[in-house]
């Protein structure tokens, strides 16, 4: 019997209520398609860093203790470049950038679990794959970018299956991800 692959997801996809607003963004496919077929982590590094004001949990689908402990709504992150530099800033002064907490926590991801791809939260300043609204000094938006999280897990892992939530519900997209974590030798 073969082993089932796993797949780390954003938590917010599968129902936990750990955006900086409270809410959730669970996705009926993601659940239907993917629940059966892999190993599931969920994973919220926003909240993994402590914006959530809670200790590291590890998430399981369909888990009621991590909701209860998270500490959320919290407060938003923003994306904001200066030249080629890019800062996550908290938007609540004192202003944090929260840079570097993010990068270590994707590295320590990567080396605690054994994932063959990434369903993250398209437009997260943190999971997001490529479309992060990203702003300047002045505050107006500059352009799309790709989230701190997801840009670390690429840039150590180039290779590993990613595909963004906005993109679950285009059939194509969804098989070919499913191919690729298939095919993806850890």
């Amino acid at each position: 019997m073969t082993q089932k692959k796993s797949i780390a997801i954003s938590a917010c996809l599968l129902g936990h209520k750990v955006r900086y607003e409270g809410a959730h963004q669970g996705n009926k496919i993601i659940i239907q398609r993917l629940v059966d077929r892999f190993n599931i982590t969920a994973v919220c590094p926003e909240v993994e860093i402590g914006l959530g004001g809670c200790p590291r949990i590890e998430a399981v689908v369909g888990s009621l203790f991590l909701d209860s402990l998270l500490g959320v709504p919290r407060e938003k992150i923003e994306l904001h470049q200066q030249g080629t530099k890019i800062d996550l800033l908290t938007s609540i002064h004192p202003v944090t950038d929260l840079i570097e907490q993010m990068n270590t926590y994707a590295q320590m991801f990567l080396s605690s679990h054994k994932i063959s791809g990434m369903i993250l939260k398209d437009k997260s300043p943190g999971c997001g794959v490529a479309n992060c609204k990203q702003w300047n000094a002045a505050g107006e938006m500059q352009h799309n970018g790709t989230g701190i999280f997801a840009a670390t897990l690429t840039k150590l892992k180039p290779d590993l299956p990613m595909l963004q939530s906005n993109l679950v519900s285009k059939v194509n997209d969804l098989d070919d991800f499913i191919q690729k974590v298939t095919d993806y030798e850890y």
